[in-house]
């Protein structure tokens, strides 16, 4: 009867989970129509790129078309190998206001990502800097939308959640449990509350858009200069620094193509993974144990409830089902709403759930044994 008892806790326990992370996203306020200052601040606009044909042309393109009045762009050719280089020249050639630098060659002790941003800061002249990664493209209105948030919360940095666009199997499975995680890990929706702690503060390297003052005055990328989550550190110190981090959903604004193929997911993902663990702390684990409760709980309990019988497992049967028809409903509504898929992948959920935490592990358990993750060509101990 107890045991019963408790497994008709639990079965509850899951389905309310379920309307609590809904609860939760929607808490997270939207970019809204951009509205402009009377003297709008030049933006610099600021883009790292690393054997990035696939899409650099796309994303300084992107950030060339902005119809923010007031904009430089600048690119940092991280020793690229491939036509990066070639197709930059030619976007250059019609357009004064782009600007490129060949990178320097890496130093030790930095990451790639986080040097080839900190020489496109130093030969930034905005009063805002605006970090794009080169796999995204912008909207016409993005640069006015971010300053319009950043003045209208008064915040010191502003960083989106953009369309995250999934072509391929191994993205449209793997991608949104793993974004599931970060959000489990990091409250989103709190980066406006004033008694936001350091730790809780999530920036993503996407898109990050942040006062200069507040970005010089904790030393820049050179403050994070190590780190592969070079993205979340970077929101964290200023945090800590007092300055203010503000999130919002930007899918109109912004999208990206993270991945291509299952290698580059897998290697993507093994670099993020490794890093997150350390950054996420016990947050990560308790995130991940929650997503694989709702993952594979509801289907335990109409196991269990099916092997029990009678009344009280035919109870535990139901309440099992209810859950995981609460699940898919929550996994597909999401699919559908900020992947423009198909609801119908919801069932595949648990299982790209369980390749992403496989992925995860593997790369945690290399950086353990000191054989690093490697992520453009460069291996980094993780």
């Amino acid at each position: 009867m107890w045991l019963t008892l408790l497994w008709v806790v639990i079965g509850l326990g899951l389905a309310g989970s379920f309307l609590g992370q809904w609860q939760r996203m929607r808490q997270i306020p939207r970019l809204t129509s951009p509205c402009l200052p009377p003297d709008p601040p030049l933006i610099s606009i600021l883009i790292p790129a690393r054997n990035e044909e696939r899409g650099i042309g796309r994303c300084v393109q992107g950030a060339l078309a902005q119809r923010y009045p007031h904009i430089e762009v600048i690119v940092v050719d991280d020793g690229s190998t491939d036509r990066t280089p070639a197709i930059l020249a030619d976007l250059a050639a019609t357009d004064a206001r782009l600007r490129i630098i060949t990178g320097k060659p890496l130093p030790p002790g930095w990451v790639g990502k986080c040097h080839a941003c900190q020489q496109a800061s130093s030969a930034a002249s905005g009063e805002w800097l605006l970090f794009l990664d080169a796999d995204t493209a912008p909207a016409p209105d993005l640069a006015a939308a971010l300053l319009c948030h950043a003045l209208t919360t008064n915040g010191d940095m502003v960083t989106i959640f953009p369309f995250l666009e999934l072509k391929t199997w191994s993205e449209r499975l793997i991608l949104p449990p793993f974004v599931a995680l970060i959000v489990s890990i990091f409250p989103f929706e709190r980066l406006a509350k004033p008694d936001v702690r350091p730790e809780e503060v999530l920036a993503n390297g996407q898109c990050i858009f942040v006062r200069r003052a507040a970005y010089e005055a904790i030393g820049g990328h050179g403050a994070v200069r190590a780190e592969v989550l070079e993205d979340v550190r970077l929101g964290q110190r200023l945090r800590a620094a007092g300055f203010t981090v503000r999130g919002a959903i930007g899918m109109e604004y912004l999208a990206v193509r993270m991945y291509t193929n299952a290698a580059e997911v897998i290697e993507g993902l093994m670099k993020n993974a490794s890093a997150g663990s350390r950054s996420g702390g016990w947050r990560s684990l308790m995130g991940m144990t929650l997503l694989l409760a709702q993952a594979y709980g509801p289907l335990l309990l109409m196991i269990g409830g099916w092997f029990t019988g009678g009344w009280a497992g035919s109870l535990v049967l139901l309440v099992g089902m209810v859950s995981w028809l609460v699940g898919l409903l929550f996994w597909g509504t999401l699919y559908q709403r900020f992947y423009r898929l198909n609801p119908l992948h919801a069932v595949l959920w648990p299982v790209g759930l369980l390749m992403y935490l496989l992925i995860a592990g593997y790369g945690i358990l290399r950086v353990r044994l000191g054989q690093g993750v490697v992520w453009k060509g460069r291996r980094y101990a993780g």
